[in-house]
């Protein structure tokens, strides 16, 4: 005779976990710097790098991510993680500091959401309210540090194009040093900024689950 098996608690644990761990990561489909005093020049988008500065002018970085392709299954009330790589710092010296903030520009009253790497400039920029989700502290001889920002109300950054545009901004004690990040052009691809999100549980991720758990409580029945 086989004997009834049911799903314990274990089962539905390890159920909730497959849920909860799916995630999908996006890399970045524009990235660039702007510079003040130079309002009209777009900078090379091809370049590795990402030129961040506060001195006397600024240099300010956006990094913008293309949600399009998942934006019909994201699950907009989880939170969602972006990750960034300092790359380095020219010309810096002991007890040289620099802080940067990492902000998400709101869909409310926003401009030029549709900036790409090729045409951006300084007068062409994402504007509007930025709100910082994260921060980061340079100290010397840091590089190649890596930075991971989890955030929530990830529905408040969607544009209208489905589009999340970052911006990040620093200042520093010495204003003649010049900071780097890794852009989407990194060629080492760890380096390169990527944003992490969750979908809704689809129909077919559930009866998958489930059918793993009825193999499980297949091969545990016996005669």
């Amino acid at each position: 005779m086989k004997r009834a098996h049911t799903l314990t608690a274990a089962c539905l644990s390890a159920l909730t976990i497959t849920q909860a761990s799916a995630s999908i990561t996006l890399s970045a489909s524009d990235d660039n710097f702007v510079y003040s005093s130079s309002s009209s020049t777009n900078y090379n988008s091809e370049s590795t790098q990402i030129y961040v500065k506060n001195a006397s002018t600024d240099r300010i970085g956006f990094i913008k991510f293309d949600l399009s392709s998942v934006i019909a299954s994201l699950n907009t009330s989880e939170d969602a993680t972006l990750d960034l790589t300092f790359k380095n710092a020219s010309s810096a010296g002991s007890g040289d500091t620099a802080n940067f903030t990492i902000s998400a520009l709101t869909n409310t009253g926003a401009s030029n959401t549709n900036w790409t790497e090729g045409s951006v400039t300084y007068s062409t920029r994402p504007d509007g309210t930025f709100t910082s989700v994260g921060t980061y502290s340079w100290s010397y001889n840091a590089s190649n540090v890596p930075v991971s920002i989890t955030f929530s109300d990830i529905a408040d950054y969607i544009q209208t194009d489905n589009t999340i545009t970052f911006r990040i901004f620093g200042t520093q004690t010495d204003t003649s040093n010049n900071f780097y990040w890794h852009s989407s052009e990194a060629e080492t691809a760890a380096y390169q900024p990527s944003l992490t999100v969750i979908p809704e549980p689809s129909a077919a991720a559930i009866l998958l689950s489930l059918a793993v758990l009825g193999i499980v409580g297949s091969r545990r029945s016996h005669k």
